[in-house]
């Protein structure tokens, strides 16, 4: 496995081998994700993703993963974000990290887009190192499967036998809170509702803008949701925005003639 990899393992139990079936069954019947069972669409779309917030003393990157045939591994493809340092300013503000101080991007610009094509399945990596400044040590998944006992990670310390087959839920969509000045759970700051109801987003939430946050997994007392926060939103089509430009036109000509035409009347 290479750094830019994760890759399925070769043995399963009887209830991995299950999951993998039922994965395999039901994953090509959903036409549109956007959560934790994966990202997918059912035409090229083409979606920002902007930085909002990194959060603790783990060097971190964001990276777009796509599936490989018949889902033995996924490849990182594109890089979103990276850290170049692991905060703004060590542990002040509880390792606090923003844009143009301690993260930056590929080109330097705050939000990053990538098309994820039709019908293939992807997910988003977040690689962090252990503390040492080594990146790639080890990974956290958008995708809960990934998260499971059945993907090989690089020297991870996120301890992935724990979790149960079906994976573990390592990051949140839509339209949760996040109280980076509380230590209260993630349900509490939610008033009440715990991250399985924030497992996906919309595509209406997509269309609005919408969020997507991880846990690094590393703390599992601790379970925030606020290691690396960012933006998503579906980015218009060409030719949609052409329509909509038209449409305003058209509406402003019909207005103006019924206003002409009140005026001929008085």
């Amino acid at each position: 496995m290479t750094a830019l990899t994760v890759v399925k393992k070769a043995s399963f139990t009887v209830a991995s081998l299950a999951t993998t079936i039922f994965l395999g069954i039901c994953g090509p019947a959903q036409a549109f994700m956007f959560g934790t069972s994966g990202i997918q669409f059912d035409e090229d779309t083409t979606i920002g993703f902007t930085f909002d917030r990194s959060q603790g003393l783990y060097q971190s990157s964001l990276w777009v993963a796509q599936a490989q045939p018949n889902n033995t591994g996924y490849s990182n493809i594109s890089s979103l974000f990276n850290e170049t340092k692991p905060s703004d300013d060590g542990s002040a503000n509880s390792g606090k990290g923003t844009f143009g101080n301690a993260v930056t991007s590929k080109n330097g610009e705050i939000t990053q887009t990538f098309t994820f094509l039709k019908d293939q399945i992807y997910a988003l990596q977040l690689w962090s190192d252990t503390g040492t400044g080594k990146p790639f040590e080890q990974f956290v998944s958008s995708s809960s499967f990934m998260n499971s006992s059945l993907w090989f990670a690089a020297d991870s310390k996120f301890s992935r036998i724990d979790c149960l087959a079906t994976g573990c839920q390592q990051a949140v969509f839509g339209d949760f809170k996040l109280n980076y000045e509380s230590t209260d759970p993630f349900s509490t700051v939610n008033e009440g509702k715990s991250p399985e109801q924030f497992k996906s987003a919309t595509t209406e939430q997509l269309a609005q803008g919408t969020k997507v946050s991880f846990d690094d997994g590393q703390k599992t007392n601790e379970v925030d949701f606020q290691q690396f926060t960012v933006s998503a939103q579906a980015v218009p089509e060409p030719m949609s925005v052409l329509g909509t430009i038209l449409g305003i036109g058209a509406l402003g000509v019909a207005r103006s003639k019924k206003k002409q035409y009140q005026q001929r009347k008085k």
